[in-house]
């Protein structure tokens, strides 16, 4: 009986005992603390990788004072605090990757439209309709602009120009990518402008994907006639309307 209790004794208390030992002292003898932090975005946008690298390097720089800390008596809640403060992230993860690595799994917003901002600068706006802080040129996605000052007041439009946005396919003859700037009419709607020729589509604001496709159709009908519209007007029913260049 006398056995049994001394291993209890031993498997119970000697061992952890020892074992939290042999752990404070590594600790305090800083073989816990922090020599890297990592940073690994999760599902980045394509295309967008010169906005998000600024991001990531100045959130490695502001990280930068945890390297010396100790990974064992880190905050992970006062890091993630932090991190909140970074309008760019839409969410993270945050572990500790034993013996010496802060490791941070971060999924960043995805900006949908840029509007033209003071001294030039451009404002990214994520799906929310929220803008996110300005950004120079040669830093911004390839997408189309927002043009207009009610954009900058109205949050809500800035959310209505996303939505209608996502409606229009990624690629094609009339998608996101041939699309250089985007206005609002309070009458008619959102009207968009074409990279490669300046032509304005009218498209406003319902059934924005059914008007794209004939949109579409119709660039190209009007690129294989060799027409240089001047508008297409897709607002309409069951047709859509060209004005060419020479129209009045």
């Amino acid at each position: 009986m006398k056995k049994l209790v001394l291993k209890l004794f031993v498997g119970f208390v000697v061992i952890p005992a020892a074992l939290i030992g042999t752990l404070y002292y590594l600790n305090e003898n800083g073989f816990f603390n922090i020599q890297k932090v990592e940073v690994v975005l999760e599902n980045p946008p394509q295309g967008q990788e010169q906005f998000l690298k600024p991001n990531v390097d100045a959130l490695e720089a502001a990280l930068a004072k945890y390297k010396g800390e100790s990974l064992w008596n880190i905050k992970l809640r006062s890091v993630n605090k932090e991190l909140q403060k970074q309008e760019w992230i839409e969410g993270v993860q945050i572990s500790r990757q034993w013996p010496t690595t802060l490791s941070l799994r971060v999924r960043p917003y995805e900006v949908k439209l840029l509007y033209m901002g003071k001294a030039g600068k451009l404002v990214p706006i994520i799906k929310s309709g929220d803008f996110l802080d300005p950004i120079e040129a040669k830093e911004a996605p390839d997408l189309a602009i927002l043009d207009g000052d009610a954009f900058a007041k109205k949050k809500d439009l800035r959310k209505k120009a996303v939505d209608v946005i996502e409606q229009i396919p990624t690629n094609g003859s009339f998608s996101r990518k041939t699309i250089s700037e985007v206005r609002y009419d309070n009458k008619e709607g959102f009207w968009m402008t074409l990279i490669k020729t300046g032509t304005q589509v009218k498209i406003g604001e319902d059934q924005v994907a059914l008007k794209a496709a004939r949109v579409s159709r119709v660039v190209d009908y009007l690129e294989t006639k060799q027409f240089d519209a001047r508008v297409i007007d897709a607002d309409l029913s069951k047709k859509v309307l060209v004005r060419l260049r020479k129209d009045p």
